[in-house]
């Protein structure tokens, strides 16, 4: 069984709805193009990116930006410490998981508060 990749978080201005049409934009023998480096300057939830990875193997490099500091820090996590952050989410999980429904609620608004006061250096 073949697991596909899909974007991890949901994002404004996701270009799902534009496969479609980004597909057909496409150079004619794009796929026949060897060692292609696939360029995504917005990436956000990155639903262009998981596609044209799974659809063209012969892209070998992808090259990502976004305008967000935290989102290039999220896709840069999962990229070089993978095991690190499901350690971490397991952890999160953990604690989250046997609270009833008012301390989840408390829990997931510290952990956001946090999140929306903290510093990217920190």
């Amino acid at each position: 069984m073949t697991i596909k990749a899909k974007p991890f978080i949901k994002w404004v201005g996701g270009k799902t709805q534009l496969i479609a049409s980004i597909e057909k934009a496409l150079p004619e023998n794009f796929a026949k193009n060897k060692n292609v480096t696939y360029i995504e300057p917005f990436v956000g939830g990155g639903a262009i990116l998981f596609w044209i990875l799974q659809q063209y193997p012969n892209i070998t490099k992808a090259v990502i930006n976004d305008i967000n500091p935290d989102l290039t820090t999220a896709y840069k996590t999962i990229k070089e410490t993978p095991t690190e952050l499901v350690k971490y989410l397991q952890i999160i999980q953990d604690e989250y998981l046997p609270l009833d429904e008012e301390k989840r609620k408390e829990y997931y608004l510290n952990k956001r508060e946090r999140f929306n006061t903290k510093s990217l250096d920190s």
